[in-house]
């Protein structure tokens, strides 16, 4: 049976040649995986307490052990992984984690050295020279006895209520398991895409920190501002924010209308990241790809470039790093997320969220005490697919994440609607 073709993203670099980056596989210690999802279940029980059936812990510890599965949560918060290894001790089950390249780059590396005894491994997200690596290693997961995460977002979004179209790889490597499976003849062998939705919620009121926290940010930002209305100050912060980038970049300014405020988030993005691309004489800007996708890449490119000796060409690399790994946050700015339905829940979200630009940190203390609602559904068998996978791969992949975003939405919103029905008691 061929082997199906590929996207030409994926086969045909579109890069200038630079040095390999470094593959950090899984090599998972049972005691230091124990000890740390004691610690895990006290750090949830305290500060986000977590609230999921028996049934659906049930339904994962219960999976056929000889059949690959995916777990694929949707990625709304720093404590979504938490949350999965204190589901992964329910259920007595293995979890194997794939996780950015440079989550494993923190602390010197010492960061990586404890992701890697607890189950994680690398994935360069934009660069290639690392994902055959990645890939055979989640292969191999899928088709052992263990679960793989992935979570399909790709990105720490900040917006709970909402997923976020979804990355096609998860759906890609069950395919190929599947596919590799059957070419040895295990013709009745599957893999399957289990969703696993995560909605924090706040039991009290916490309108006195949101607005602590909202008047630093506005201390910090050296802006006075009069009015009592949340949405409209959080508007302002971002207003501020994109007024800031348009100067270190010589942009042109954006209108100052709150109204107008995502089409000025989405025109800042481009122009920072095309500003970029053109600074490094890439030529081979793929317009089809999402910003994401292309900040990515180029950040990939970037830490991949050998270091030179002087401190004036690694500041600006750094500098650069910095503001790519901005245009990728800059998604989640979505004013329309609090205008629609402004929820304690959504406020302190975008305050999360702009509190990593102002103060330039990777993960802002959450504001108060939460809930940890989790809901598992039931998994997607890919075997019906790959008729389709063979055919046109591309377009098989991306229909499976569509119906795979649709199962995460929707449990989003039944639990969404329980816990206003439990609040309305």
């Amino acid at each position: 049976m061929p082997s199906p073709t590929t996207d030409a993203s994926l086969s045909k670099p579109d890069f200038p040649q630079s040095k390999p980056g470094i593959f950090h596989p899984a090599k998972l210690w049972p005691f230091i995986n124990w000890l740390f999802q004691r610690y895990i279940a006290i750090d949830l029980l305290i500060n986000n307490r977590l609230i999921v059936d028996q049934a659906d812990i049930d339904l994962l510890k219960e999976f056929p052990r000889g059949q690959g599965l995916i777990l694929t949560p949707n990625h709304a918060d720093e404590t979504d992984f938490k949350v999965c290894v204190e589901v992964a001790r329910r259920a007595r089950r293995n979890f194997f984690y794939m996780m950015n390249t440079e989550a494993f780059e923190e602390g010197h590396g010492l960061a990586g050295w404890w992701m890697q005894r607890l189950g994680a491994f690398s994935v360069d997200r934009g660069g290639m020279s690392t994902m055959v690596q990645s890939k055979d290693f989640a292969l191999n997961v899928v088709k052992g006895k263990d679960v793989l995460v992935i979570f399909p977002e790709g990105e720490i979004y900040y917006l709970n209520d909402q997923v976020q179209p979804l990355k096609s790889g998860a759906a890609e490597i069950a395919l190929r398991a599947i596919l590799q499976e059957r070419q040895v003849g295990h013709s009745d062998w599957s893999a399957y895409l289990m969703p696993m939705a995560i909605k924090y919620s706040y039991p009290r009121s916490i309108q006195k920190v949101l607005d602590k926290r909202i008047q630093k940010i506005e201390k910090r930002l050296h802006r006075k501002v009069r009015s009592q209305d949340v949405k409209l100050r959080l508007g302002l912060i971002i207003a501020e924010l994109l007024r800031r980038q348009e100067i270190a970049h010589n942009l042109k300014a954006g209108s100052a209308s709150l109204q107008a405020l995502s089409e000025r988030v989405a025109d800042v993005r481009q122009a920072v990241l095309e500003q970029l691309e053109d600074r490094y004489e890439l030529n081979a800007r793929d317009e089809r790809k999402g910003l994401l996708d292309r900040s990515w890449k180029l950040s990939s490119y970037l830490r991949s470039l050998p270091r030179g000796s002087k401190k004036e060409t690694l500041a600006e690399m750094k500098k650069d790093l910095a503001a790519l790994a901005r245009v990728a946050r800059m998604v989640s700015w979505q004013p329309q997320y609090v205008e629609l339905n402004p929820s304690q829940e959504r406020l302190a979200e975008t305050v999360l969220k702009l509190e990593r630009d102002v103060y330039n940190i990777k993960r802002p203390r959450q504001l108060a005490k939460r809930r940890a609602h989790v809901k598992i559904g039931s998994p997607i068998d890919l075997s019906p697919y790959m008729d389709e996978y063979e055919r046109a791969p591309h377009e098989a992949r991306h229909h499976i994440a569509d119906k795979l975003r649709d199962h995460l939405q929707g449990l989003i919103d039944a639990m969404a609607s329980t816990i206003e029905k439990s609040r309305a008691l």
